[in-house]
């Protein structure tokens, strides 16, 4: 393909028409105008970090949302999707645990799973 293709295929999309009528018009496949046009979606968009704005590394695996767990926790703390349904108990200190889901933790914090797996029982004890 062209440079003059391919800047005739990047003016055609941008009027909205589809790959089939872009394919008729430059004169090469349809399966060529769709690599194409996923391509240069995929390399011209930078995704951005839904809390801070900045940048996200596209190196890293998977679709994120965010740049970092900071912001990440920020975006969720200050976006509450709703009140947590399920009580439960700490099997470690007694404290009470919200949770989105039933069953979801056993402990209420990294401290009380390590005093209770290692050091033999309750915080009170």
């Amino acid at each position: 393909m062209t440079d003059g293709q391919k800047s005739q295929i990047n003016e055609l999309r941008t009027q909205g028409i589809g790959y089939m009528k872009i394919a008729g018009i430059v004169g090469v496949s349809v399966n060529t105008i769709k690599s194409y046009c996923r391509k240069i979606e995929r390399t011209s968009v930078v995704p951005v970090c839904e809390q801070c704005g900045m940048p996200i590394d596209k190196s890293l695996r998977g679709n994120r949302r965010f740049c970092s767990d900071t912001c990440r926790m920020k975006w969720w703390n200050a976006h509450p999707k709703q009140e947590l349904p399920y009580t439960s108990i700490c099997a470690c200190c007694g404290k009470v645990i919200h949770t989105r889901r039933k069953n979801e933790r056993k402990f209420c914090s990294h401290d009380c799973y390590i005093r209770s797996r290692f050091k033999g029982g309750a915080v009170n004890d």
